[in-house]
């Protein structure tokens, strides 16, 4: 009898210790790999122009432009207020145009949070 109890609970403590092992591992991240701070094209919104049009930064808003097909967040960009850039009122606009004729470079954009792509 002792030794069927000696048993059980060293098997207890087993089971316990991989439990705890892999709730350690699946829960830290040892990884050395950069993570990205932007997410695959299949996590981020879709918008149409339409849906773009409403974070026009008005009034405190959201502010979002699209250059060449991805949606930034402009709203807390330098030089950006309430939606307006150099006396331009850019944000909920497709501004590839607008930011092709700019002094401003990829760079820049880089600098900026994506939160979608620009659909047709």
């Amino acid at each position: 009898m002792k030794k069927s109890g000696l048993l059980l609970m060293l098997i207890a403590s087993g089971v316990a210790l991989l439990a705890s092992c892999s709730t350690i591992s699946a829960g830290s991240n040892t990884s050395s790999a950069p993570t990205s701070s932007i997410s695959s094209s299949s996590e981020l919104r879709q918008f149409t122009l339409l849906e773009l049009s409403a974070y026009d930064g008005d009034e405190g808003g959201l502010a979002y432009v699209a250059v060449s097909g991805i949606v930034y967040d402009v709203t807390n960009a330098d030089n950006w207020e309430n939606g307006w850039h150099n006396d331009m009122h850019l944000a909920g606009t497709d501004a590839t145009a607008v930011f092709a004729t700019s002094p401003h470079s990829q760079a820049l954009l880089d600098t900026l949070p994506i939160v979608g792509t620009l659909v047709a």
